[in-house]
Parts: structure tokens; C-alpha cells; sequence
């Protein structure tokens, strides 16, 4: 209701949906009904929303404008093609939903919105990512390039590729002081050895209504390839992160040197022996994963790798969501460990008969994690005085209700996983 509300310019929304009796399996024929109705109730909210609907017969003047729009037919057993889309226009932009799926109803309302959303605001919202890890890419080393090697040079991950086709994502540097007005949700990879003045810039940032994903790691395997060492043999420095500041004010626990186990979603891992049994990097299947939750709704599959669990009870005025979860068949364990023997953590399980929280939301107003304020960035020089404390400007507490999201683990998000 709020995005079509702020409409000022006719926006028509051709619906493609192929009739006549024998066009469509009944299924797809009720369906098609909701899909309608739900123009319907669009249109009754805004004056500039204008409803066509047509029915792409084969070799039609409708199948061409289908086509033209974007909106696929999808073949049947008999060989014909059915129509069940939408092509979105206003002005010049255009967008098209090619296929409209009844496993996808739940987000029906929520795909039809970004897609006007987006043709009636071509300006992208902003999207900030912070991460130690090279989310962006790594530049040409022309130093690597005289030796003949491949100069080092890495794509950005797929992730970056994708959110840039619907947002205007910036880069974030971990040493932030403060998050640029503009950024609407803010992203934050693998936050290692992130600073106090850094974790305030986010208090503030979700004080003043900004949205924060923060994915955290017990062990980052991306990391530790990254700084030279084998993270399977536990080599190379520890590459833990967590928001230390932030997550203790808001009464959330995260132990950063312990991964969860668990033999229900044990994966099988090459190893110098063959495949082996690696307890702490968990396939989690559709029973671990929030099925209600429009966010997970649609995630049937996940790879968690040496990550942790959330513990601990929100603070008052803060409701936790779960949103991916272990089975009572796991327990925590040290990160080195975990990496180095899964099957010495498969001989000395212990299970906890607990399901750990491996993704939480946090909503409600949020307090700020820094009630004095800014955090001092260096001490003084010695010799030098101290100067005098600019006069706090810092917001103590959220004027509306928020949302969080964290999660435990952030090589999920690296292309190969």
C-alpha cells in the first residue's frame, strides 16, 4: 500500500494468462484467478494503476506481445506453450515476472511490489557491504604479471554481481566511523578484528532506522585460503569474527571459538584418506530452515561450514526470530579441532539435546550498545594533551522498531558453496 501510494505516473500491468478449457491444469487455473484478484485489489488502492489482460494464443498478436514483453510460455506434454505472467510498464521502464509459479505465492505480493517499486523509482536503493573478505574482488598485481603468473586477479563474488542488479551497492571500509546517510541496509561479511569505533558507526546506523545482515564466523575456511594457511588442517591464523559490542547489548551470546556439529546434517568432505564424515560443515535441509519466514520461505538447501550458534535471551524490548537451526544431534565444539579431525569429532560426540540457533532476527527498538557515546579512537600522544569531548551528538535509543538479521557462518555466502 505504501509503494503504490506514492505513485504520480500511470503504471499498466499486462496480466498473459492463457484461457479455454483444456489451456491450463486446473491448479494453475485457480491460481491464475488469485494472481487476478490481487491486480484487482493494486488497482482498487491507486488511480494510476492500470490492469490488461490478455490471452497468448499461438501465432496471436497477444503471444507477440508476451514475447516482446518477456513473458515466457512454458511448453506442456502436448507440445503447446501456456502463459502465466506479468509485464510491468511505466514511462519508458519495463519489467517483466516471465512465469508466475504457485510454489512462489507466498511472495507473490512482495514480487509484484519490487517490480513497480522499481519501474516507478528507477533510482536503486542503496545497499552498503563491510567485510574483511574480498567480496568485491582483488585487482590485477602487475608485480605476479611480469613473473607470467595470472597476476592474482579475482571477480567479484557472485553475491556483489546479483544484489548490484537491484540495488546501488557501496563498498564499506571496516574502519568506518560512521555510515553514509544513504545507505538503507547495511551488509557486514566476516567483520574480523572490527574496531569499537567502527561497531558504533552501526550502533548508530540501526538507531537512526538502518537495517543490518551481519554474517559472523566461528571459522572462516575463505579466510584462512586467503591468509595462506590449510583451513582443513587448521593452519593459518585464527579468522573468527563476531560484533562483540553490539550483540552483549543486545543480549545475544556468540562464541566465537566454537562451531556446531551435528550428525543429522553431517557432510562427507574429500579427504587424504577418501570422503569423510565432517560434522562441523552441515547440509541443512528444509528442517532446519524457518519454512513461515518470508525471508527463508523459498531456501530449500544450505551449506553451514564451521560456523556458530546464537545464545543467550534478547534484551527487554527485542523479540528473537529463529531462522535456521540444529537438530538435538549436534553439539558445540572448538573451531581448530573442528577443522582439523571431523572424525575425531564424529568418535567423541557428546550430543547436547539442544537445537542450536544458527540464524536469528532481532526485532523491536533497539538501545544504543555505547550509552556514553562515541568511543575515544586513539589515546593521546605522549606529551600531548587531551582535547576536550565534542558535545555528544550520539542517539541513545531507536525512535521506531527495527529488525536485525544475524548468522553464524559467512563462507555460506563464497561462490563455490
Amino acid at each position: 500500500k505504501k509503494i503504490i501510494g506514492k505513485l504520480d505516473t500511470k503504471v499498466k500491468i499486462r496480466l498473459y494468462y492463457s484461457q479455454g478449457d483444456n489451456a491450463m491444469p486446473v491448479f494453475l487455473k485457480t491460481y491464475a484467478q488469485r494472481v487476478e484478484d490481487l491486480l484487482v485489489e493494486l488497482r482498487q488502492h491507486s488511480k494510476f494503476i492500470e490492469i490488461e489482460k490478455l490471452d497468448p494464443q499461438p501465432d496471436s498478436d497477444a503471444e507477440d506481445s508476451a514475447n516482446l514483453d518477456g513473458v515466457e510460455g512454458q511448453p506442456t506434454q502436448t507440445g503447446d506453450k501456456i502463459y502465466l505472467g506479468i509485464s510491468i510498464n511505466c514511462l519508458d521502464q519495463k519489467v517483466a515476472l516471465p512465469f508466475l509459479s504457485p510454489e512462489r505465492e507466498k511472495l507473490l505480493e512482495y514480487d509484484l511490489a519490487r517490480a513497480i517499486a522499481r519501474i516507478a523509482n528507477p533510482t536503486k536503493p542503496v545497499v552498503g557491504v563491510m567485510s574483511a573478505l574480498p567480496v568485491f574482488g582483488t585487482p590485477m598485481n602487475p608485480m605476479m604479471m611480469r613473473m607470467g603468473q595470472q597476476g592474482g586477479q579475482q571477480p567479484p563474488w557472485y553475491l556483489i554481481s546479483e544484489l548490484k542488479n537491484d540495488f546501488d551497492v557501496q563498498q564499506i571500509e571496516m574502519t568506518v566511523t560512521e555510515i553514509p546517510g544513504a545507505v538503507k541496509v547495511l551488509l557486514v561479511i566476516h567483520p574480523r578484528d572490527i574496531s569499537d569505533a567502527a561497531q558504533f558507526a552501526i550502533d548508530q546506523f540501526i538507531l537512526r532506522g538502518g537495517k543490518l545482515i551481519a554474517y559472523l564466523d566461528s571459522v572462516s575456511v575463505i579466510d584462512q585460503q586467503r591468509q595462506g594457511g590449510n583451513p582443513m588442517m587448521g593452519g593459518g591464523p585464527p579468522t573468527s569474527s563476531s560484533l562483540d559490542k553490539l550483540l552483549g547489548a543486545w543480549g545475544v551470546g556468540f562464541d566465537k571459538s566454537k562451531c556446531v556439529a551435528d550428525m543429522k546434517y553431517v557432510s562427507r568432505m574429500g579427504g587424504q584418506r577418501g570422503p569423510q564424515q565432517q560434522p562441523a560443515v552441515l547440509s541443512l535441509t528444509t528442517d532446519a530452515i524457518d519454512r513461515e519466514d518470508i525471508s527463508t520461505s523459498q531456501v530449500d538447501s544450505l551449506l553451514y561450514l564451521f560456523g556458530g550458534a546464537f545464545t543467550g535471551s534478547p534484551t527487554e524490548g527485542l523479540k528473537k526470530t529463529v531462522l535456521l537451526k540444529s537438530t538435538t544431534q549436534s553439539q558445540l565444539v572448538e573451531g581448530f579441532l573442528a577443522q582439523m579431525s571431523g572424525e575425531a569429532i564424529v568418535k567423541d560426540f557428546k550430543p547436547s539435546s539442544t537445537e542450536y540457533a544458527l540464524a536469528i532476527r532481532l526485532s523491536g527498538k533497539f538501545k544504543s550498545a555505547f550509552p556514553n557515546g562515541k568511543p575515544e579512537s586513539a589515546p593521546p600522544a605522549p606529551g600531548e594533551e587531551k582535547k576536550p569531548d565534542a558535545p555528544s551528538t550520539a542517539l541513545k535509543e531507536a525512535a521506531a522498531e527495527n529488525h536485525v538479521i544475524l548468522v553464524g557462518d559467512a563462507d555460506m555466502l563464497f561462490d563455490q558453496f
